[in-house]
């Protein structure tokens, strides 16, 4: 018993440090991309109109629902069945296509209709514009879930930086060409094409010439139920702009959708990679429940801590920030992204609670959380539309990220066992000591000498409220610093020892790499096995 147990061990080690690996290099891509978008919204927000930007956001909530057909669920069902990834990849290929050309021809249809109800003739081609990349995106959903499987996230994550600066840096040159909303949709097939061609050249997929009725009935049913779960998601996700494209001008949609994007970016970034790198692991740990539910814990008390004090922060800064850069041009905007900020980050520890779901194939519970999201929901944002416009919405926005997702994510993870004391940690303390921080840190910035200069009201609450938060995490909660510091310290010498690693093997078999043993307790996230 003695060898199976040492490969067990090594097996955890491994996987652990893979997916602390590639936390780190998707970590390091979202500052990456936090930077990008930071600069770029800047730039966009000079060169384009409020009008602009309502237009794209209206146009989201047509191709946003459409895009559902891309991740139709295939993605997790090939997760599932990675150690026979070849034998379904042409099934899933197959289908991946089928649907999202079918997605693209509904959209079609419907833009005409949006434009109709929006009572903006220009939706139509932008609409159009966007839906073209919905079926080319579908050629890359093979190759990235084997890319995925191989813990390759050193590749995805320097794509992804790519990726952003390209549809950046297209938007902004559109922009300066005056192309008005046009210039959100234009980047967006060229890079859907140059993503298929990349992914497509890093790992080649593995076609059958013959596909079975059996493959295919299994991959539709299997996925449907995660597409349900994704649509209903994805209506909720732009249920906000359909209320506000309803009852309100172009201008007040896009002053909310300027702060809704600006606010996003923390969760987007920290949650969003954090998933992209536990799933696959959490789903390698299948046969072993309690392993799975030590990551998950590792991952929300981690995730907690990283977003609470980025978006109490981007709160803090909307006032002085967006006056110092803007001055009165997005004035509108200010208290919509500091209501959002504080929100949404109530919603980053149930992206991981979602991910264990994912892996242990509970679709139908996604789906059945999803379905009850919705009325409540639509209930509360036509409730805030209807009481106080606008800023009636963001207030319901919050009210329900504040509210549902962590009610979920108690019910999920209490079912897996987590006691509800930790569960609760996890919103409880990172919101008193971000908070407490962050708003001594705004009440310095608000005295007499300081609160009539934007530059040195930012640069205060920056550096005291950072300051501050560190310190109080070494008086209350000294041992999650030290696991923060023990996961971004020497972040060069960590990137270059990575750099130098030889390339992962790309025969889609799986490798067992021993590794050399480490003190116990470095945060470990899952098995053994990579996907080569």
């Amino acid at each position: 018993m003695a060898a199976p147990t040492a490969i067990n061990a090594r097996h955890n080690h491994g996987l652990g440090q893979a997916a602390t690996s590639g936390f780190f290099w998707l970590f390091a891509q979202s500052v990456s991309a936090r930077l990008l978008g930071f600069f770029s919204q800047l730039i966009l927000a000079w060169l384009l109109t409020p009008s602009d930007f309502g237009t794209i956001g209206l146009a989201y909530t047509i191709t946003g629902i459409a895009q559902t057909l891309v991740s139709f669920g295939v993605d997790e069902v090939l997760l599932q069945r990675q150690k026979r990834l070849a034998q379904w990849s042409s099934a899933a290929f197959w289908i991946s296509l089928c649907l999202g050309t079918l997605g693209m021809v509904a959209v079609w249809l419907a833009a005409p209709v949006a434009a109709y109800i929006y009572k903006s003739h220009s939706l139509t081609w932008i609409i159009i514009i966007l839906s073209v990349a919905v079926p080319i995106r579908t050629l890359s959903i093979v190759p990235s879930v084997s890319i995925r499987l191989a813990m390759n996230f050193r590749f995805l994550a320097t794509y992804n930086t790519f990726e952003i600066f390209a549809i950046q840096f297209g938007t902004i040159v559109f922009a300066w060409m005056g192309m008005g909303a046009y210039s959100f949709a234009l980047p967006i097939p060229i890079v859907a094409v140059i993503k298929a061609a990349v992914f497509w050249s890093k790992s080649p997929p593995v076609y059958n010439r013959r596909i079975k009725a059996v493959q295919v009935w299994y991959v539709l049913g299997r996925s449907t139920t995660v597409f349900a779960k994704r649509a209903i998601v994805e209506i909720v996700n732009q249920g906000d702009y359909i209320v506000l494209g309803l009852i309100a001008s172009k201008d007040t949609v896009g002053l909310y959708f300027f702060a809704f994007r600006f606010s996003v970016q923390p969760i987007r970034m920290l949650a969003g990679n954090l998933t992209n790198v536990l799933l696959p692991a959490l789903a390698q740990l299948g046969s072993h429940p309690a392993r799975q539910i030590d990551a998950v814990v590792r991952a929300c008390r981690l995730l907690s801590y990283l977003v609470m004090p980025f978006c109490f922060l981007q709160a803090a800064l909307a006032g002085p920030g967006l006056h110092l850069l803007f001055g009165q041009r997005w004035q509108g905007s200010i208290p919509l992204v500091q209501l959002l900020s504080i929100g949404l980050p109530f919603d980053a520890v149930f992206w991981i609670a979602g991910s264990l779901l994912s892996a242990r194939r509970e679709f139908g519970r996604s789906f059945r959380i999803a379905l009850v999201s919705a009325p409540i929901f639509f209930a509360l944002v036509i409730g805030g539309a209807w009481l106080h416009g606008t800023l009636g919405v963001a207030t319901a926005v919050v009210i329900y990220y504040m509210s549902y997702p962590p009610l979920c994510s108690i019910l999920i993870l209490r079912s897996g066992g987590v006691k509800i004391g930790t569960i609760l940690e996890f919103y409880l303390m990172p919101v008193l000591l971000a908070g407490g921080s962050i708003g001594a840190a705004y009440a310095v910035s608000l005295l007499p000498a300081l609160n009539d200069h934007n530059l040195i009201r930012v640069m205060v609450i920056s550096a005291l409220g950072g300051s501050l938060y560190i310190g109080a995490l070494y008086v209350f909660r000294r041992d999650m610093l030290m696991q923060l510091a023990d996961r971004f310290q020497g972040p060069m010498n960590k990137m270059l020892t990575v750099m130098r690693r030889p390339p992962a093997p790309e025969t889609g078999q799986i490798v067992v790499r021993p590794v050399p043993k480490q003190p116990a307790g470095r945060g470990t996230i899952a098995p053994t096995t990579e996907q080569g």
